[in-house]
């Protein structure tokens, strides 16, 4: 049955009624895609090719998707080197980002699921699928109905008219007008409407299923918050924040994600990750609060060991917290185990492959930390699980036929 989702299911099927990709150009302030990052799937906004034909395949013109860690680390690099916030966040776009082929893909309405999920293995995390203003593909659903859940035929809408007047701003769809765009986060959300034709696999833990990523990046939590910028991987932009035990193993106390960023203000948490340890920037940045952002783009009133109080509020992002990470660092180990488990998705290495997909698309988060033991005994981290280590376990024992 599973070769029937895989095999059967159609890229148009799973863009009805899917926004086009939207981003910014190159050229266009850091503040205007960090603006856009909150309303961005996965924490990430595109960034466009400046003068790129409009004939030009689509995917060519993206030169990177930057997250908001990207953001964060750009700027306290900036201020760790004598700058400020504010010209940090007028520099063009397109210095920042990292520049990484391939990102985005194009494929046409009637590509198979299985010839997506293959794309994403190869490091697409966009994927654009033409739309079909007149009908959906010629596939057929009955195989599979009784779990199908897709909506209409029909994907995409119309184009405006001419005489209709567009409004344009840094963060905008160029070109995107007859593409829908298709996240990993889409992919899972369709399987896990799969579960009974995907069976068995998706009641088997992820051990067994071999979906633990065992070479995480992780910094010490004693160690400065700028270490991340360092160390920080391509995908998912994760780094655990841990406290190593005398047998070498991993206690893990919180994490410096772009997942964690997604929605606070990317100033003042710049400004704390210039200034705070590993283990204060990632309590500050989980202490949730009304959502902030620093009316000149510029924090200059936090005081050394404290974070930005005086910030005025904006609808989008959340602000750090001053309540727990004033602490002294001896405080640490009494604090963190208290509230450790609200600092960090985790889940455990007998984990079904199901709960872990669920758990994620509740929290919209791009990756779980797996851990192993807990209740009675400390849980010890061994690694992670993301979008890539799913997509793996469902599709192994799937090929890929001709059309």
């Amino acid at each position: 049955m599973a070769h029937i989702v895989f095999l059967r299911a159609a890229a148009a099927d799973l863009t009805a009624g899917k926004p086009s990709l939207a981003g910014v150009p190159s050229s266009a302030p850091l503040s205007a895609a960090a603006a856009a990052i909150p309303s961005s799937p996965e924490a990430a906004v595109a960034v466009w090719r400046d003068g790129a034909s409009p004939l030009a395949p689509l995917a060519a013109t993206v030169v990177g998707l930057l997250s908001s860690l990207d953001v964060v680390a750009f700027v306290a690099s900036h201020a760790r080197g004598g700058g400020t916030a504010a010209d940090a966040m007028r520099t063009p776009v397109g210095d920042v980002v990292p520049r990484e082929p391939a990102l985005v893909r194009e494929v046409e309405p009637d590509a198979r699921l299985i010839e997506i999920m293959e794309l994403m293995k190869q490091g697409a995390k966009r994927v654009l699928v033409r739309k079909n203003f007149t009908e959906g593909c010629p596939i057929n659903k009955q195989p599979f109905a009784p779990f199908y859940k897709a909506a209409p035929k029909i994907t995409g809408t119309p184009r405006a008219s001419a005489t209709q007047t567009v409004s344009r701003s840094w963060s905008s769809t160029f070109g995107c007008d007859k593409y829908c765009c298709l996240t990993r986060e889409d992919i899972v959300r369709f399987l896990i409407n799969c579960l009974g034709a995907l069976a068995p696999i998706p009641l088997q833990s992820i051990s067994s299923l071999g979906a633990i990523s065992r070479g995480y990046c992780h910094v010490d939590a004693s160690s400065p918050a700028m270490e991340v910028v360092w160390k920080m991987p391509s995908d998912p932009r994760a780094v655990a924040v841990v406290r190593t035990n005398r047998d070498g193993s991993h206690v893990i106390l919180g994490e410096i994600s772009a997942h964690k960023l997604w929605k606070r203000d990317h100033v003042a948490a710049a400004d704390a990750m210039a200034r705070l340890s590993a283990l204060h920037f990632a309590t500050g940045i989980d202490e949730n609060g009304a959502a902030p952002a620093a009316a000149n783009g510029v924090g200059a009133g936090a005081r050394r060991g404290e974070v930005e109080n005086d910030i005025v509020p904006s609808p989008r992002s959340m602000r750090f917290s001053s309540r727990r990470i004033g602490f002294s660092a001896c405080l640490a180990s009494q604090m963190v185990p208290s509230h450790r488990e609200n600092t960090v998705l985790t889940c455990k290495t007998t984990s079904s492959l199901a709960a872990v997909m669920a758990q994620m698309l509740a929290h919209r988060a791009t990756h779980l930390w797996v851990v192993q033991g807990g209740d009675t005994e400390e849980a010890i981290l061994v690694g992670m699980v993301g979008y890539m280590d799913i997509f793996n376990a469902v599709t192994s024992g799937v090929l890929v036929l001709p059309a």
